[in-house]
């Protein structure tokens, strides 16, 4: 097992619960730790991760602000403990908490995997697009938000739980595409990888 198969795994793990509408919690601990792993492979690798793009695109943006706000529930989840010791007073943070919080961190983890290994499993790739078809503000300029918006219409009118299920029902139809699960950038191994 490498780096690579553990960022794999976390983030594999996390988005076959987030799927199932599973714990959203655990959903977020697993995206982030893969996802930090992801970054530093990405780098290592020599692409650009998400936190690097991040940081050119939003001016008043910095390394430390960009972390924060990634660990922000991750930090509440897993310390039980300050820096100082003392126990930490995380209420209000874990009452702001909500499963929509992981489509952050999920998009952001995959992003930085996908460059790292040069491929995602479909489902993966079907959460991109859903993500954007959530929040076109998140694309470039030069990006069309109709491109989303045909696979996942008027995605935002809709309910949390009914968006969700239209990302399962892409996901199905990606999966009867020959081309998709062909491509040479399609990982075909679950979600959810067997114990070697």
């Amino acid at each position: 097992m490498d780096k690579l198969e553990i960022a794999r795994r976390q983030l594999g793990t996390a988005l076959a619960l987030f799927l199932n509408d599973g714990d959203p919690v655990s959903v977020h601990c697993l995206a982030c730790g893969g996802g930090e792993v992801a970054e530093t492979l990405t780098e290592r690798a020599g692409g650009e991760p998400f936190s690097a793009h991040a940081l050119g695109v939003v001016p008043d943006l910095t390394k430390r602000s960009l972390r924060e706000m990634r660990n922000r529930y991750w930090n509440a989840f897993k310390h039980a403990l300050d820096h100082a010791g003392m126990e930490r007073q995380d209420e209000e943070i874990l009452e702001q908490f909500s499963d929509e919080k992981n489509d952050h961190v999920l998009f952001v983890g995959w992003y930085d995997l996908a460059l790292a290994a040069g491929k995602m499993p479909v489902e993966a790739q079907a959460f991109q697009a859903w993500y954007f078809a959530r929040f076109p503000e998140k694309l470039a300029d030069e990006c069309d938000p109709a491109v989303y918006d045909a696979i996942f219409p008027d995605l935002n009118s809709l309910t949390r739980a009914d968006q969700k299920t239209r990302l399962r029902e892409a996901i199905a139809r990606a999966r009867l595409n020959d081309e998709v699960m062909s491509h040479i950038k399609n990982d075909r191994d679950p979600l959810i990888l067997p114990i070697a």
